[in-house]
């Protein structure tokens, strides 16, 4: 399992609990990110990959099913191209895109704080606050999480969000990975033919969130849905055995709203594997 760009894996630990009363499970933070070294060399996606790879190879791990949710899932498209005969099946949870900069052209009334830019400009203004600091520019996000997670992960929730390497990492990610986005596009049709489940979110449960929590005005939350969801579509195209699949009543944070689907699809390719 690959969380999110800046996911912490205690959030996945509910449905990780339950997916490995069926199988072994593993999951862990990218370089940089959790208690994960980052390493010395620059951030990306090719990088992300390697370490993968590497991952998989350490452990002796055997025909395994990759689960990547967003920018988690664009790691595991492209490890799966420079990688192939590895895995033996892949779950795209609301994977970004490889065409992902097309978000970036919606016009936002004000400027669009969640643009690639501003992201960028943002992780390199957090990754030069303390731990203490950064937790307080971060608190909002942090009981957003709490929430929605059991009380025993809130500590950890806490420490992952206000680290500031991370920040200096997705910072390095989002500046570099557009040139490996591009490579990956063009090497897109010798995508290996293997069992593929494409999982997006709801529109609906998603265009309603970007207006209450984000501020946006409904066309903007509507174009950059339309765009979106165009996007994970594409992503059914990868290869003959892709299957698409609708999370019905939830946003982008899929593992955290319908962990049942991901876990009974996970189940479904483990009966394909023995």
């Amino acid at each position: 399992m690959q969380p999110g760009m800046i996911s912490s894996i205690s959030e996945w630990e509910p449905l990780v609990e339950e997916l490995s009363q069926y199988a072994k499970v593993i999951l862990y933070n990218r370089a940089g990110c959790g208690k994960s070294e980052r390493g010395t060399k620059t951030r990306n996606l090719n990088e992300n990959a390697k370490d993968l790879h590497t991952l998989i190879h350490k452990l002796e791990l055997n025909d395994p099913i990759l689960i990547g949710h967003s920018y988690g899932g664009l790691i595991v498209q492209y490890f799966a191209i420079h990688y192939p005969n590895i895995a033996r099946s892949l779950i795209l949870v609301d994977s970004t895109s490889v065409d992902a900069h097309l978000l970036d052209e919606v016009e936002i009334e004000g400027g669009d704080e969640t643009s690639t830019r501003a992201w960028i400009q943002k992780c390199k203004e957090y990754a030069t606050l303390s731990k203490e600091h950064l937790q307080v520019e971060m608190e909002g996000w942090i009981e957003t999480l709490k929430k929605k997670l059991p009380l025993q992960t809130h500590n950890e929730i806490s420490e992952h969000m206000s680290n500031p390497y991370m920040f200096e990492i997705l910072g390095e990610e989002l500046e570099h990975d557009p040139f490996y986005m591009k490579e990956l596009k063009v090497q897109l049709d010798g995508f290996p033919d293997l069992p593929t489940i494409v999982i997006g979110r709801d529109p609906e449960v998603s265009i309603k969130q970007m207006l209450e929590h984000e501020g946006l005005e409904i066309r903007e939350a509507e174009e950059i849905e339309r765009i979106w969801q165009s996007l994970i579509q594409e992503q059914t195209n990868l290869n003959s055995q892709t299957e698409y699949m609708l999370a019905r009543g939830s946003s982008h944070d899929i593992h955290k709203e319908k962990p049942k689907q991901i876990l009974n699809l996970a189940c479904s390719l483990l009966d394909m594997t023995y």
